[in-house]
Parts: C-alpha cells; structure tokens; sequence
C-alpha cells in the first residue's frame, strides 16, 4: 500500500543515516587528548640530575668570580650551591683588594711642614668631592690630614690641607688648617679625579696654594696617582 511503502522508506532512510552517526563517534573519539606519557625510570632520571650538577660545577670552576657582582655573589651564586664556600671567600677577598688598587692617591712633598707630605689616598666624599687622607702624626698626636673641598661662609670654596679631628665633619672651625686654595686656580690646569669626571670644581690645583694657621713655607706640591699601589 502508499501507506506501507512510505514506511519503508522512512526505515531505508534510518537505516542509512546510522553508519554515518557511528562514523561520526569514532572520528570524535579520534581526536580526544592523548594518554600521558609514561615516564623513565626513576634512577635514570636522578642520573642525568646529577650529570648536569657534574657539568656545571666543572663549568663553575672556569669563572673568574670576582669580575661578578657583589650583590650575584650573595644571593644567585650562593643559592646555586655550585660554588665552595671557600671560592667564595676568596672573591670576596679579591674584589676588596681591586677596589683598594682603583682608589686615587695624591701625593703631596715638598712642604715646608714635614709632616703633611706623603701619600694621600681617596676615601670618602664632602660636597660631592673626593677627599684624600693620609695618617701620621701631629704634636705627639696621631692625626688623619685631609685634601678636601669646602665652601665658606662666604660662598667662597677652596681646597684644604688640614687635619679634621676624629669624629668631626671636614671644614668646621674645629680643623686644624695648614695650607689653602681657591677653588678658580684649579679650572686653569689641576689634578682631576677620574672618578668624580674630572669637572672644574673637582679639581685640585697644581698652583694657588697659601699657608693658614699652622702652615710652613714653602708651600706643597701635588701630583695625582691612579690606581695603583705606592
């Protein structure tokens, strides 16, 4: 009958569309996330670990320590454990003693008072200016004299060879002064710092120099040494 074969059709229609649905699951099966993979052994893992540790300490060995960063020193080098508490030490050590040898030195002779003449070296900043000490004795006393810039009352500022007492700021009337000069007689030719870039102001004179308080003539000659050892 119409109504019979309709049905037959609607089944034949059914039946074809059912291996396409199944397609359909295996293709959507298909691309599902893989399985993880499995791992190695354990053992062999560990060994490869401690191949690498091998290497790089063998590697650590090669480095010149103290061309690095205090700072790296302390937190990354130390932190790796790569490094021997030893080596470590010994950069330490060596960074001291390269930024010792990169200090300026100035040294003063010829003065008429004996005791101010020698070598004076970089340490500490007044004014944003270098200052150069040397240790000695004055009146019995053991004295730190000073090079060091400072600005007057007046606006005026000059160098100073004087002795600053212990536990006291440079430029005070507390200084024992001994000889002076303004600060124009070192834009014509002085002794520049090469750390400080060597402007106008941060230049000791070669000329200018006069006696104050407790100086004796004739007055010093200064001569700028950089970085190395007297």
């Amino acid at each position: 009958s119409a109504a019979g074969g309709d049905d037959d059709d609607e089944d034949a229609i059914l039946s074809s569309r059912t291996p396409k649905m199944k397609h359909l699951h295996s293709v959507k099966a298909d691309v599902s996330a893989p399985p993880p993979p499995a791992y190695k052994d354990d053992a062999l893992s560990d060994g490869q670990h401690e191949q690498r540790l091998i290497i790089a300490r063998h590697l650590a060995e090669k480095i010149d320590l103290s061309l690095i960063p205090a700072s790296d020193l302390s937190s990354t080098i130390t932190e790796s454990n790569l490094i021997s508490t030893h080596d470590l030490y010994q950069a330490y050590r060596l960074q001291a003693l390269n930024a010792e040898r990169s200090k300026s030195r100035v040294f003063v002779e010829g003065a008429g008072l004996e005791e101010v003449n020698g070598t004076y070296i970089q340490g500490g900043v007044h004014e944003g200016t270098p200052m150069y000490n040397k240790e000695g004795v004055w009146r019995g006393r053991e004295e730190v004299f000073r090079i060091f810039l400072c600005t007057f009352s007046n606006g005026n500022r000059s160098w100073s060879l004087s002795i600053v007492p212990k536990g006291k700021a440079p430029g005070k009337t507390t200084d024992i002064d001994f000889y002076e000069c303004p600060v124009s007689y070192g834009k014509g030719g002085g002794l520049g710092s090469p750390l400080f870039g060597g402007a106008a102001d941060n230049i000791i004179p070669n000329k200018g120099w006069k006696l104050v308080n407790y100086g004796q003539s004739p007055v010093p000659k200064f001569s700028l040494v950089g970085g190395c050892l007297e």
